[in-house]
């Protein structure tokens, strides 16, 4: 029975889980370059607040950004912009740089989400959404977990 719930939005599924997954570890390896860097713990911890900046700036910016330019298009776009800021991370060693690219980063992902939750909403029957939310909610929480891992990777 789950099968059947889980083919149609497989493909969706994986690319969240490869969403998570390079989030998971992007937060990781940020922390210890940081620490490699000789950033004292206060700076990191302003570093790494600013992705939550960012995510709940981006919560006031979704519903906007896809009502002008459409679901498919916002997701196209937030998620070259989310490319580009884990590349600028090792070209920008610089604490404001990363600062930046960690509130630019919260915004998009927050935006990823909206996209991809409403699409999950819109696909699911009414009798059926809570099962799907539940497996996605399970992909979500075990990429996050894996991404952990993937640092004892040589």
């Amino acid at each position: 029975m789950m099968v059947v719930l889980v083919v149609p939005i497989a493909a969706l599924l994986i690319g969240v889980s490869l969403l998570l997954l390079g989030g998971g570890l992007l937060n990781t390896l940020v922390a210890v370059r940081g620490g490699l860097e000789g950033y004292s713990s206060a700076t990191m911890g302003y570093i790494m607040s600013g992705y939550f900046m960012g995510f709940f700036l981006g919560t006031y910016l979704a519903l906007p950004l896809v009502q002008r330019i459409g679901h498919i298009r916002a997701f196209a776009l937030c998620a070259a912009v989310a490319s580009s800021c884990v590349l600028l991370h090792a070209v920008l060693v610089d604490p404001v740089a990363w600062f930046v690219l960690r509130i630019v980063s919260g915004l998009v992902v927050v935006i990823l989400y909206t996209v991809i939750e409403s699409w999950l909403n819109g696909q699911a029957s009414g009798d059926k959404r809570g099962q799907i939310f539940a497996i996605y909610m399970v992909v979500n929480l075990s990429s996050l977990a894996a991404a952990q891992q993937l640092m004892r990777l040589d």
